[in-house]
């Protein structure tokens, strides 16, 4: 799968391939931000409580990413 064939398609996205190994996370935080801003847009919450929210969100995925990518190269390395 390639960045510009996520759903809804990224604006100005370069093409990369995202390893496979990645590709269910990725979904799946995809799934959790359209959830977040879908509920957010219901609610009325105001704008520093979006922000807080959506970067608690993405500090969760930095970090499933980060561990993700170094099991990646520790296995790659063990091969």
């Amino acid at each position: 799968m390639r960045i510009d064939q996520l759903e809804p398609t990224p604006t100005a996205a370069e093409p990369l391939e995202i390893p496979e190994e990645l590709i269910a996370s990725v979904h799946r935080h995809q799934e959790h931000l359209g959830a977040l801003v879908s509920s957010m847009r219901a609610a009325g919450i105001d704008g520093d409580a979006i922000e807080a929210s959506v970067r608690t969100l993405i500090d969760s995925y930095a970090d499933e990413l980060t561990t993700a990518i170094r099991n990646m190269m520790q296995d790659k390395r063990h091969v």
